[in-house]
């Protein structure tokens, strides 16, 4: 690729203004974590407060004007003190058609419209919080600190126009997969290869128990309804909402983002299918309906992009007594993308303290085997995904002292077969909490290590752990101390 394309890849290419409405949608209210009418009440009063607060007489005069170019009778236009009440909590029933109307007068999205739907769908016991998802009409922004990832968004970029228009971006938790896949969209949008974006969350991996996987038909309504399809003629099962969601694709340039995906049967009827669109996956998992040619395994920053990453973020932060300390920063976050964005967050909250006293600060941190909150917070939400044997499989090979292990030792430590232990070093590697070394061999990423031999410290026996490692000596592998 030129130089003049690499710029282009790597800059920022969303204008100030469009920058500017993306970021307003990342503060709007998400009613679908209410859990109750008091709940939906509270985020229609913040919703009020987003769109600048106007009086009830305005939102009321917005609400009866649209009802009215509708051809709805005077008779049941709304009164103000209806409107009202709608912002008081205690109420034991809504209006639902009503509260989205001043929805939709607050804010008139369609996809934003369709998620209070289902919200108070969900609220009233109408729905299972699996069919509750908010689909976008355009791309979230990317983050400000997004930095390098030439190569990656070129390839990207490759899988979407060539002739399979797909591109399945996996890897481990923080590694950046979303930032990625909305860098690469917003170019696309801007370089005119796709005249609109469908975004949406499909929540596979999320820390809340009340937010499940989103169902695809609640997906396929959010798109279609985001298409243009009337309310009143949307098909009740899955099959006739994808075949309706393709046609209506038809003749389009349509990119759809499915981000945070689970599983395939989750995407599956999800994907265009249609010439002139292209689907861009992201997940924690491998997706083994997808073709191998169309997967990018996203990895680690590069030393110099870790380097940059932190320079970008950080830039008025002197070095201090060690100039290699940057790069010492880098390697205690693993050149994670998640981890170094974290450290720059406790970076900017000490203006006096230099680069060194930062990498020093880690090193202690490191030394105790501790983890930032949020690094440990994301591997936790792919670890809670596994089942329990699988759980104890990582903790125990985490006790493992060497750089990396082969299916031998994976054997000894768990106690497991062969066969079995192969094939959970397998399936961990499709979760991306191991690494694929050289031939026969898995590494740990350093982060994720330190996050199972906490889990190991705190949920197995220590005898266990002992005979885990006197397992693994008596295979005749070598083994220190822990």
């Amino acid at each position: 690729m030129d130089s003049q394309g690499e710029g282009r890849w790597t800059m920022t290419l969303v204008a100030d203004e469009g920058a500017r409405v993306a970021r307003r949608h990342l503060n709007l209210p998400d009613p679908g974590r209410a859990t109750t009418l008091d709940d939906l009440v509270q985020r229609l009063r913040a919703l009020k407060v987003w769109a600048g607060d106007p009086s009830f007489e305005t939102i009321k005069e917005r609400v009866n004007a649209r009802w009215a170019a509708a051809g709805r009778p005077e008779h049941e236009m709304a009164a103000k003190t209806t409107v009202v009440d709608c912002f008081r909590p205690g109420r034991r029933r809504v209006n639902t058609d009503l509260v989205l109307a001043l929805v939709e007068a607050l804010h008139a999205e369609p996809g934003y419209v369709a998620q209070w739907r289902q919200a108070l769908q969900v609220v009233s016991g109408e729905r299972s919080a699996a069919a509750q998802v908010r689909v976008q009409d355009c791309a979230p922004p990317v983050s400000a600190g997004f930095t390098g990832r030439a190569g990656e968004l070129d390839r990207v970029r490759g899988l979407l126009t060539g002739p399979g228009g797909l591109a399945a971006v996996e890897g481990m938790a923080g590694v950046g997969k979303t930032q990625l896949a909305l860098q690469a969209g917003h170019i696309l949008r801007q370089e005119r290869v796709f005249d609109r974006i469908l975004f949406v969350d499909l929540r596979g991996f999320h820390p809340d128990p009340a937010q499940p996987p989103a169902d695809p038909a609640a997906v396929l309504d959010g798109f279609l309804r985001v298409l243009g399809a009337p309310a009143r003629k949307l098909p009740y099962d899955v099959a006739g909402r994808a075949r309706d969601y393709r046609s209506l694709l038809t003749g389009t340039r349509t990119l759809v983002v499915l981000d945070n995906c689970a599983d395939d049967a989750q995407v599956r009827l999800l994907l265009p299918r249609t010439a002139g669109c292209a689907v861009l996956i992201t997940s924690r998992r491998t997706l083994t309906g997808t073709p191998p040619e169309a997967h990018l395994t996203l990895g680690v920053f590069t030393a110099p992009e870790a380097l940059s990453f932190l320079t970008r973020a950080a830039p008025e932060i002197e070095t201090g007594e060690d100039p290699a300390a940057g790069d010492r920063i880098a390697d205690r976050c693993g050149h994670l993308p998640l981890a170094l964005g974290l450290v720059t967050g406790h970076m900017r909250a000490k203006p006096g303290w230099t680069l060194t006293d930062h990498a020093d600060w880690l090193d202690e941190r490191h030394a105790g085997g501790r983890l930032e909150t949020g690094i440990e917070f994301a591997i936790d939400l792919s670890y809670q995904h596994l089942t329990t044997v699988r759980r104890r499989v990582l903790r125990l090979l985490a006790l493992h002292p060497g750089h990396d292990l082969d299916v031998p030792a994976a054997a000894a430590l768990t106690g497991l077969g062969l066969a079995a232990a192969e094939a959970h070093l397998r399936e961990l590697a499709g979760d991306h909490l191991l690494l694929p070394g050289s031939p026969g061999r898995w590494i740990f990423h350093s982060l994720v290590r330190v996050y199972a031999l906490n889990r190991a410290l705190d949920e197995d026996r220590r005898p266990e752990r002992e005979a885990a490692l006197a397992r693994l000596v008596d295979a005749g592998l070598n083994v220190v101390d822990f």
